[in-house]
């Protein structure tokens, strides 16, 4: 293999590489501006349902 070859492989690699980036950004930008906003959060109602879901089942009586 010359220099050359190597030169227009690394070249064509980069060029690749440098697309599935800039494709990996685009596609996060247009998620990002086509998904709707999360209010979840803010509703104490639903803060309290996931802490209610998230509880154990069982309780262990410790002696105090």
């Amino acid at each position: 293999m010359s220099t050359h070859d190597d030169t227009q492989s690394f070249i064509i690699f980069s060029a690749v590489l440098g697309a599935l980036v800039f494709f990996t950004f685009f596609i996060m930008v247009m998620a990002n501006l086509f998904s709707p906003a999360s209010d979840t959060l803010a509703d104490p109602l639903v803060v309290a349902q996931q802490q209610e879901r998230l509880m154990p089942v069982g309780r262990s009586r410790v002696a105090e």
